[in-house]
């Protein structure tokens, strides 16, 4: 615990956490007297009681009717405009609310209180070198060239619905599954219907192996295992037995991937065109890609090697920009049933640790920025819209003033910076 004075007031320091303060504010009793004094002064120029005129009521009367509502207002006061003050005269940043706890006062006696709030967190990065990263491949086979081009044909297919035949890969079916082991009564018993493409992993491989022996408006009994690693644990190495009826069964006839699919694509001539843009996107892709995880594999060594705590208001607020609560404050909120609620709270907890990671990711770049003065400067910023409006055919004005109304300089500013910053990063360590 630290002691600290600023002006008349006394206040012990105490680090719960590297994101934490609490201070316990000791007002010395003539400082309370004062206000004390001032409080009763201002009641009796602004009460009114029968027989007396407005500010001429005795002294003793107004302790006797308001002396409650004096040492409540005092107290309050002086709580509040002592805090203020140390935070005027700490170096303490916090970032919520001051909590006030363990008031203490008598009359003619110091007040004391404590007040707990979390700070901005304490990184101290000694370490940013002497790492080793590992650069993702980045090349583009012929496999994933045609992935893509099925992808695209797939989209531009036209869909017809079968009356007979059976259901095949890459059809859609719709069936009703019923659970012939579910209780009479339960939610389980009865049929259910659902709706997907064999073959995309949306159904276990036992279930769409039975679809594929149906025809349209046909049904069957079968005994289905769910995988060794299918994601409800408890569903995993089981048998069930269902009746699955198809009810309706429809296929995508495909365009063949020749010169006319391409040229109806509208800005190619032929399929080598075609090719060759879809593989130079792809490697743009599979580049930005391995980009994105030497500066994760930098920033993560970095931080095991410096390691410092988020303070938990800090995450739970990225996780309301994360789920969208952040976007509903101030209006009205539909109210969660108790199911949606749990369910709420698990996803929040599940997106937890990504929250964590990416704030610390942030707090790392930030401190980098500026102890090594890496802040994006204006004439880079100048240059970089430059060269976007030079990609988007437009003058420099016409994109400042886009980016402006969008609200994406700062974030074209913190781009250019973080950029710099994992330049610094990349040249302290080995990208293998």
């Amino acid at each position: 615990m630290a002691a600290q004075h600023t002006s008349d007031l006394r206040i012990d320091v105490q680090e719960p956490a590297s994101w934490s303060r609490r201070l316990a504010v000791t007002v010395p009793q003539e400082r309370v007297k004062r206000t004390r004094q001032s409080v009763a002064s201002q009641i009796t120029r602004n009460v009114r009681l029968p027989g007396f005129r407005k500010g001429n009521i005795p002294h003793s009367l107004v302790e006797k009717q308001f002396g409650p509502a004096i040492e409540q207002e005092t107290v309050d006061r002086v709580i509040q405009e002592s805090y203020k003050e140390v935070l005027e005269t700490g170096d303490f940043q916090p970032i919520t609310q001051g909590v006030v706890e363990n008031v203490h006062y008598h009359p003619g006696q110091d007040l004391t209180f404590e007040v707990h709030f979390e700070v901005h967190p304490r990184v101290e990065i000694a370490s940013t070198g002497g790492f080793t990263v590992q650069r993702p491949a980045a090349d583009v086979g012929d496999e994933d060239v045609e992935s893509v081009l099925e992808r695209i044909r797939s989209e531009r297919g036209t869909v017809r619905v079968l009356e007979e035949g059976v259901a095949d890969y890459n059809d859609e079916v719709t069936v009703e599954l019923t659970d012939l082991d579910a209780e009479e009564g339960s939610e389980e018993a009865g049929a259910r219907p659902f709706r997907f493409t064999l073959g995309e992993g949306q159904a276990i491989p036992d279930i769409e192996e039975a679809i594929r022996t149906l025809a349209p408006g046909a049904e069957g009994e079968f005994t289905v295992r769910y995988p060794d690693d299918f994601p409800d644990e408890e569903l995993r190495g089981k048998e069930q037995r269902l009746r699955i009826r198809l009810t309706e069964l429809s296929r995508r006839d495909l365009p063949a991937l020749d010169d006319a699919f391409a040229q109806s694509l509208g800005e190619f001539e032929t399929m080598d065109a075609l090719r060759e843009r879809v593989r130079a996107d792809l490697q743009k892709e599979n580049e930005n890609r391995a980009e994105a995880e030497v500066r994760a594999g930098l920033v993560q060594q970095v931080i095991e090697a410096n390691p410092f705590e988020v303070p938990p208001s800090m995450i739970d607020r990225y996780l309301g920009f994360m789920t969208g609560e952040a976007q509903q404050e101030g209006r009205a909120a539909q109210p969660r049933t108790p199911e949606q609620e749990e369910r709420f709270s698990q996803v929040r907890q599940m997106l937890r640790p990504q929250a964590e990671a990416a704030l610390k990711r942030m707090l790392v770049v930030e401190h980098l920025a500026d102890r090594e003065g890496l802040r994006a400067t204006a004439d880079e910023v100048d240059a970089r819209v430059e060269k976007l409006a030079e990609e988007h055919g437009i003058s420099p004005s016409d994109a400042w003033i886009q980016l402006e109304k969008g609200g994406q300089i700062q974030a074209l500013e913190s781009e250019i910076t973080e950029d710099k910053v994992f330049e610094y990063l990349r040249s302290q360590n080995t990208v293998a």
